[in-house]
Protein backbone atom coordinates (compact mmCIF):
# COMPACT_ATOMS: atom_id res chain seq x y z
CA UNK A 1 0.00 0.00 0.00
CA UNK A 2 1.35 3.58 -0.83
CA UNK A 3 3.38 5.03 1.94
CA UNK A 4 0.77 8.56 1.69
CA UNK A 5 -2.21 6.26 2.11
CA UNK A 6 -1.00 4.33 5.36
CA UNK A 7 -0.09 7.99 6.78
CA UNK A 8 -3.11 9.15 5.86
CA UNK A 9 -5.35 6.15 7.80
CA UNK A 10 -3.17 6.36 10.29
CA UNK A 11 -3.24 9.60 11.25
CA UNK A 12 -7.48 10.32 10.65
CA UNK A 13 -8.59 6.92 10.21
CA UNK A 14 -9.90 7.72 7.31
CA UNK A 15 -9.09 9.37 3.53
CA UNK A 16 -11.71 11.66 1.38
CA UNK A 17 -11.26 11.57 -2.21
CA UNK A 18 -12.18 15.61 -2.51
CA UNK A 19 -8.60 15.92 0.14
CA UNK A 20 -6.88 13.67 -2.22
CA UNK A 21 -7.66 13.66 -5.73
CA UNK A 22 -4.23 12.13 -7.01
CA UNK A 23 -5.11 9.16 -4.99
CA UNK A 24 -7.94 8.44 -6.37
CA UNK A 25 -6.99 5.78 -8.76
CA UNK A 26 -4.74 4.25 -6.20
CA UNK A 27 -7.72 5.01 -4.05
CA UNK A 28 -9.81 2.61 -6.42
CA UNK A 29 -7.14 -0.03 -6.73
CA UNK A 30 -7.26 -0.52 -3.25
CA UNK A 31 -10.91 -1.03 -2.42
CA UNK A 32 -11.26 -3.28 -5.70
CA UNK A 33 -8.83 -6.02 -3.92
CA UNK A 34 -10.58 -5.49 -0.92
CA UNK A 35 -7.60 -3.26 1.07
CA UNK A 36 -9.99 -0.64 1.51
CA UNK A 37 -13.59 0.31 2.17
CA UNK A 38 -16.13 2.90 0.88
CA UNK A 39 -19.08 2.78 3.13
CA UNK A 40 -19.74 6.76 2.25
CA UNK A 41 -19.26 8.61 -1.20
CA UNK A 42 -15.90 9.42 -1.21
CA UNK A 43 -14.65 8.03 1.86
CA UNK A 44 -12.09 5.07 2.48
CA UNK A 45 -11.76 3.43 5.54
CA UNK A 46 -9.67 0.63 6.20
CA UNK A 47 -11.59 -2.78 6.65
CA UNK A 48 -10.94 -2.38 10.78
CA UNK A 49 -12.08 0.95 10.97
CA UNK A 50 -13.06 1.59 14.98
CA UNK A 51 -15.53 3.82 16.05
CA UNK A 52 -13.63 6.47 16.34
CA UNK A 53 -12.54 6.77 12.57
CA UNK A 54 -16.53 6.54 11.48
CA UNK A 55 -17.58 9.18 12.86
CA UNK A 56 -14.38 10.82 11.69
CA UNK A 57 -15.29 9.93 8.72
CA UNK A 58 -19.29 10.85 8.81
CA UNK A 59 -17.79 14.58 9.64
CA UNK A 60 -16.15 14.82 6.50
CA UNK A 61 -18.50 13.18 4.21
CA UNK A 62 -21.70 15.70 5.89
CA UNK A 63 -18.97 18.56 6.21
CA UNK A 64 -19.78 21.49 6.24
CA UNK A 65 -22.96 21.84 7.46
CA UNK A 66 -22.88 18.05 8.91
CA UNK A 67 -22.91 17.89 12.92
CA UNK A 68 -23.53 14.56 15.03
CA UNK A 69 -25.84 14.72 17.48
CA UNK A 70 -27.63 12.60 20.35
CA UNK A 71 -25.69 9.89 21.51
CA UNK A 72 -22.83 10.02 18.80
CA UNK A 73 -21.91 13.56 20.20
CA UNK A 74 -22.40 11.96 24.03
CA UNK A 75 -20.19 8.80 23.26
CA UNK A 76 -16.85 11.11 22.93
CA UNK A 77 -17.84 11.66 26.75
CA UNK A 78 -20.24 8.45 27.91
CA UNK A 79 -18.42 5.30 26.23
CA UNK A 80 -21.36 3.06 27.04
CA UNK A 81 -23.44 5.12 23.90
CA UNK A 82 -21.27 4.30 21.58
CA UNK A 83 -23.07 2.75 18.51
CA UNK A 84 -22.27 1.78 14.71
CA UNK A 85 -24.85 3.37 13.65
CA UNK A 86 -23.95 7.08 13.69
CA UNK A 87 -26.49 10.18 14.53
CA UNK A 88 -26.31 13.06 11.93
CA UNK A 89 -28.15 16.50 11.64
CA UNK A 90 -28.37 17.96 8.25
CA UNK A 91 -30.22 20.26 6.37
CA UNK A 92 -30.20 17.99 3.45
CA UNK A 93 -28.58 14.43 3.23
CA UNK A 94 -30.40 11.36 3.58
CA UNK A 95 -30.37 8.42 5.84
CA UNK A 96 -28.30 6.06 4.73
CA UNK A 97 -26.65 2.32 5.83
CA UNK A 98 -25.52 3.25 9.44
CA UNK A 99 -25.99 7.02 9.52
CA UNK A 100 -29.40 8.11 10.87
CA UNK A 101 -29.68 11.55 9.53
CA UNK A 102 -32.31 14.25 11.07
CA UNK A 103 -32.89 17.11 8.86
CA UNK A 104 -32.14 19.70 11.36
CA UNK A 105 -30.07 22.70 11.59
CA UNK A 106 -28.28 22.71 15.13
CA UNK A 107 -27.77 26.25 16.51
CA UNK A 108 -23.80 27.44 16.17
CA UNK A 109 -23.74 28.25 20.00
CA UNK A 110 -24.08 24.57 20.00
CA UNK A 111 -21.64 23.17 17.57
CA UNK A 112 -18.40 21.87 18.91
CA UNK A 113 -15.14 21.28 16.76
CA UNK A 114 -12.48 18.43 17.44
CA UNK A 115 -9.93 16.33 15.91
CA UNK A 116 -11.79 15.40 12.62
CA UNK A 117 -14.95 15.46 14.41
CA UNK A 118 -17.96 18.38 14.36
CA UNK A 119 -20.42 17.62 17.21
CA UNK A 120 -23.05 19.48 19.34
CA UNK A 121 -21.89 20.50 22.33
CA UNK A 122 -22.23 17.77 25.86
CA UNK A 123 -25.54 20.29 27.22
CA UNK A 124 -26.97 19.94 23.68
CA UNK A 125 -26.40 16.14 23.32
CA UNK A 126 -27.53 15.26 26.87
CA UNK A 127 -30.92 17.81 26.53
CA UNK A 128 -31.51 16.04 23.28
CA UNK A 129 -31.40 12.11 24.64
CA UNK A 130 -33.42 13.20 28.03
CA UNK A 131 -36.37 12.44 25.74
CA UNK A 132 -35.94 9.38 26.16
CA UNK A 133 -33.31 8.28 28.93
CA UNK A 134 -35.15 10.55 31.38
CA UNK A 135 -31.80 12.76 32.04
CA UNK A 136 -29.15 9.85 32.46
CA UNK A 137 -26.73 11.77 30.20
CA UNK A 138 -27.63 14.97 31.41
CA UNK A 139 -26.24 14.21 34.92
CA UNK A 140 -23.46 12.61 34.04
CA UNK A 141 -22.38 16.06 31.82
CA UNK A 142 -23.43 17.85 34.87
CA UNK A 143 -20.86 15.70 36.31
CA UNK A 144 -18.12 15.61 34.47
CA UNK A 145 -18.72 19.48 34.32
CA UNK A 146 -19.39 19.32 30.96
CA UNK A 147 -22.91 21.12 31.65
CA UNK A 148 -24.82 22.84 33.98
CA UNK A 149 -28.51 23.68 34.72
CA UNK A 150 -28.79 26.73 32.98
CA UNK A 151 -27.02 25.47 29.46
CA UNK A 152 -29.29 22.60 29.84
CA UNK A 153 -32.38 24.68 30.15
CA UNK A 154 -31.25 26.77 27.38
CA UNK A 155 -30.66 23.97 24.83
CA UNK A 156 -34.04 22.71 25.68
CA UNK A 157 -35.16 25.76 24.80
CA UNK A 158 -33.53 25.13 21.69
CA UNK A 159 -34.63 22.05 20.91
CA UNK A 160 -38.78 23.33 20.97
CA UNK A 161 -40.85 21.45 18.56
CA UNK A 162 -38.74 18.87 18.14
CA UNK A 163 -40.30 14.92 18.82
CA UNK A 164 -40.42 14.18 22.98
CA UNK A 165 -40.23 17.90 23.49
CA UNK A 166 -42.01 17.30 27.37
CA UNK A 167 -40.32 14.11 28.06
CA UNK A 168 -37.04 16.44 27.41
CA UNK A 169 -38.44 19.30 29.37
CA UNK A 170 -39.21 17.34 32.97
CA UNK A 171 -36.01 15.80 32.85
CA UNK A 172 -34.30 18.43 32.16
CA UNK A 173 -35.53 20.77 34.75
CA UNK A 174 -35.72 17.94 37.05
CA UNK A 175 -31.46 18.32 36.80
CA UNK A 176 -31.80 21.76 38.60
CA UNK A 177 -31.14 20.35 41.79
CA UNK A 178 -27.58 19.18 40.58
CA UNK A 179 -27.57 15.60 40.17
CA UNK A 180 -24.08 13.68 39.37
CA UNK A 181 -25.67 10.25 38.58
CA UNK A 182 -29.32 9.27 38.01
CA UNK A 183 -29.59 7.37 41.46
CA UNK A 184 -28.88 11.10 42.78
CA UNK A 185 -31.42 12.59 40.42
CA UNK A 186 -34.27 9.70 41.80
CA UNK A 187 -32.76 10.41 44.87
CA UNK A 188 -34.18 14.34 44.15
CA UNK A 189 -36.77 13.30 42.84
CA UNK A 190 -38.67 11.16 46.09
CA UNK A 191 -37.27 13.80 48.20
CA UNK A 192 -39.20 16.69 46.49
CA UNK A 193 -42.02 14.95 46.12
CA UNK A 194 -42.27 14.04 49.74
CA UNK A 195 -41.87 18.28 50.40
CA UNK A 196 -38.01 17.67 51.65
CA UNK A 197 -36.31 20.58 50.05
CA UNK A 198 -34.05 22.09 52.69
CA UNK A 199 -31.34 20.95 50.97
CA UNK A 200 -28.81 21.45 48.35
CA UNK A 201 -26.78 18.70 46.16
CA UNK A 202 -22.89 18.15 45.26
CA UNK A 203 -22.19 21.81 46.33
CA UNK A 204 -18.84 22.31 48.24
CA UNK A 205 -18.14 21.85 52.39
CA UNK A 206 -15.41 22.71 54.19
CA UNK A 207 -14.07 20.99 57.06
CA UNK A 208 -11.23 22.21 58.64
CA UNK A 209 -8.44 22.21 55.86
CA UNK A 210 -10.16 19.67 53.79
CA UNK A 211 -13.33 20.36 50.78
CA UNK A 212 -15.82 17.91 50.17
CA UNK A 213 -18.80 17.27 48.45
CA UNK A 214 -21.42 15.42 49.81
CA UNK A 215 -24.37 13.99 47.70
CA UNK A 216 -27.16 15.56 49.87
CA UNK A 217 -26.78 18.23 52.77
CA UNK A 218 -29.29 20.19 54.89
CA UNK A 219 -29.17 23.48 55.16
CA UNK A 220 -30.19 24.32 58.67
CA UNK A 221 -29.42 20.87 59.81
CA UNK A 222 -26.53 18.23 59.98
CA UNK A 223 -27.36 15.85 58.75
CA UNK A 224 -25.65 13.92 55.05
CA UNK A 225 -27.31 11.67 52.50
CA UNK A 226 -24.89 9.48 50.03
CA UNK A 227 -25.98 7.30 47.62
CA UNK A 228 -23.47 4.32 47.50
CA UNK A 229 -24.10 2.54 44.12
CA UNK A 230 -21.75 -0.81 44.20
CA UNK A 231 -20.15 0.39 40.91
CA UNK A 232 -17.49 2.90 42.31
CA UNK A 233 -18.01 2.52 46.30
CA UNK A 234 -17.12 -1.28 45.90
CA UNK A 235 -13.78 -0.55 44.55
CA UNK A 236 -11.21 -1.42 47.22
CA UNK A 237 -9.24 2.08 46.01
CA UNK A 238 -12.97 3.81 46.74
CA UNK A 239 -13.46 1.80 49.98
CA UNK A 240 -10.92 3.86 51.73
CA UNK A 241 -11.70 7.22 50.36
CA UNK A 242 -15.28 6.66 51.74
CA UNK A 243 -14.53 6.00 55.06
CA UNK A 244 -11.93 8.82 55.44
CA UNK A 245 -14.54 11.05 54.19
CA UNK A 246 -17.16 9.84 56.55
CA UNK A 247 -14.92 10.12 59.39
CA UNK A 248 -14.56 13.59 58.76
CA UNK A 249 -18.47 14.34 58.86
CA UNK A 250 -18.60 12.21 61.61
CA UNK A 251 -15.77 14.65 63.39
CA UNK A 252 -17.11 17.59 62.53
CA UNK A 253 -21.01 16.43 63.75
CA UNK A 254 -22.85 15.43 60.77
CA UNK A 255 -25.21 12.51 60.85
CA UNK A 256 -25.00 10.70 57.92
CA UNK A 257 -27.70 8.55 56.03
CA UNK A 258 -26.33 5.97 53.43
CA UNK A 259 -28.41 4.73 50.75
CA UNK A 260 -28.02 1.63 47.73
CA UNK A 261 -30.08 1.03 44.63
CA UNK A 262 -32.81 -1.08 46.25
CA UNK A 263 -33.48 2.46 48.86
CA UNK A 264 -34.83 4.44 45.75
CA UNK A 265 -37.66 1.29 45.07
CA UNK A 266 -39.65 2.12 48.51
CA UNK A 267 -39.61 5.47 48.80
CA UNK A 268 -41.85 5.86 51.31
CA UNK A 269 -39.65 3.90 53.52
CA UNK A 270 -36.67 6.19 52.71
CA UNK A 271 -38.83 9.30 53.00
CA UNK A 272 -39.54 8.32 56.90
CA UNK A 273 -35.72 7.77 57.61
CA UNK A 274 -34.51 10.83 56.42
CA UNK A 275 -37.61 12.67 58.44
CA UNK A 276 -37.02 10.76 61.63
CA UNK A 277 -32.88 11.28 61.12
CA UNK A 278 -34.00 15.32 59.96
CA UNK A 279 -35.67 15.73 63.46
CA UNK A 280 -32.43 14.21 65.48
CA UNK A 281 -29.65 16.13 63.61
CA UNK A 282 -27.98 19.45 65.70
CA UNK A 283 -28.73 22.62 63.97
CA UNK A 284 -26.04 24.03 61.95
Amino acid sequence: MDTRIVGLLAGQGHIAVSEHPRLRWSLSQLKASGELLTPLPGIYLSPGFTTTDWLKAVSTWSSPHGVLHAGSAASIWLPELTSPVAQLAHPSLRSRRNVEVTRRRIPPGFVMELPGLRLAAPAYAAAELAATDDGRAACEAIRLRLADSDNLLIALVALQGTVGQEARRKAVLACRTNPWSYAELRLHRILIGAGITDWVANRPLRLGDRLLWPDVRFRRRRLILEFDGRTVHNQPSQFLIDRGHWNLFEAFGYHMLHFGWEHLDEPAELVGIVRQAYRRAADC
